[in-house]
């Protein structure tokens, strides 16, 4: 067996979404949902040389209903070639984990993709290098995927998408990135995705809302959870135009309904100006984007007012790739995943129809 770290394999590896080389350690931390790594290999054996860094989620005694928090790790799904089922899903646990992702009893040729099922903060993955009797090989030349990136809060992330307990909190088992509408819509457009999003989160700042970050201090950081958390000083910064994106889906506005009134009659305004703002943000940093300012399917409270600010924004721009999305609701009949979150039913005809939208605006051209 050959061991090729991070840094040896160069362009062999194809990082998928939002990822962080720290060049000290060597590990490649793939922090945010979906994000990961893409490689090519021949051989019969591949084995990933990973480690981890603990978050914390969330469980209610069902005795008491006191809420305690406890240690939670990240967790992984390894994808070969087109198919949709995973391979393989496992928690990654402590400094040092080898897992094996690959094995036949032949030599054989596959695209492999090793991602992050769940979102940032609640666990950190970190890529080490890899092992393989074989050889991990060039990518092919093909055309580079379009590029949607995904902006949101749990609902983006998938919390608890895989669980019919709807009174159940964060389980990080529960969370499946992969089975999110983002990466399902993903995925019937022939498109690569990049999730920034995190559950509680809100657009931006409301007094007393217990969410650590909004996302309009944390959108241009490529990892700003993770190097807090390491305590460092100096942030790394997003390079937007090394990754130019095709298409920006904001889902915000669910956490803001509460966190507005926080900011008692002010709160509309603070909210309006804020959207407004970021809004503004994301044109100059997506400049060739088309952007969809979204909202479901937990609760419409704010699309009205997603709709006024967009309106005035195209009004006073003349910026008309920029609009309005309501996702379809959550449906009775379907199952409810935990803390009353969509299940991966739901996911799916979120998916649908955001597909069908982006499908008729590139027939649009």
């Amino acid at each position: 067996m050959k061991y090729q770290t991070i840094a040896s394999l160069g362009e062999r590896l194809h990082p998928l979404g939002r990822t962080l080389p720290d060049p000290q350690t060597g590990i490649l931390y793939c922090d945010w949902t979906l994000s990961g790594v893409e490689l090519w290999f021949r051989g019969s054996t591949l084995l990933a040389d990973l480690c981890a860094l603990p978050g914390a989620e969330m469980d209610r005694s069902p005795l008491n209903g006191q809420i305690t928090e406890r240690p939670t790790w990240p967790w992984c799904a390894v994808i070969l070639d087109e198919e949709e089922i995973p391979a393989a899903t496992f928690a990654v646990e402590g400094e040092s984990c080898t897992r094996l992702l690959f094995h036949t009893d032949g030599e054989e040729i596959h695209r492999l993709r090793l991602v992050k099922r769940t979102e940032n903060g609640k666990g950190y993955l970190g890529v080490r290098g890899f092992w393989t009797d074989g050889e991990i090989l060039p990518p092919p030349d093909r055309p580079a995927p379009k590029q949607i990136v995904f902006i949101g809060d749990s609902i983006t992330c998938g919390f608890g998408n895989t669980t019919e307990e709807k009174d159940r909190l964060f389980f990080s088992p529960d969370e499946d990135g992969w089975q999110s509408h983002g990466a399902v819509a993903a995925r019937m457009l022939g498109m690569e995705p990049t999730l920034v999003s995190s559950s509680g989160i809100c657009v931006t700042t409301y007094r007393g809302w217990p969410h650590p970050y909004a996302m309009d201090g944390l959108y241009d950081y490529t990892d700003r959870m993770l190097e807090d958390k390491l305590g460092r000083t100096e942030l790394t910064r997003w390079d937007f135009a090394a990754h130019p994106a095709d298409y920006v889906v904001l889902n915000l506005g669910t956490n803001d309904a509460n966190g507005l009134a926080l900011e008692g009659a002010e709160g509309p305004a603070h909210h309006a100006r804020a959207y407004r703002a970021f809004l503004e943000h994301l044109r100059a940093v997506h400049p060739g984007a088309h952007i969809l300012c979204a909202l479901g399917s937990m609760d419409y409270y704010l699309y009205t007012d997603l709709q006024r600010i967009v309106a005035e924004y195209r009004r006073d721009t003349g910026d008309h790739r920029v609009e309005c999305f309501r996702y379809p609701k959550m449906d009775i009949a379907d199952p409810v995943g935990a803390c009353g979150h969509p299940h991966v039913s739901t996911h799916r005809k979120m998916a649908r129809a955001l597909a069908d939208r982006i499908t008729a605006l590139e027939a649009q051209g």
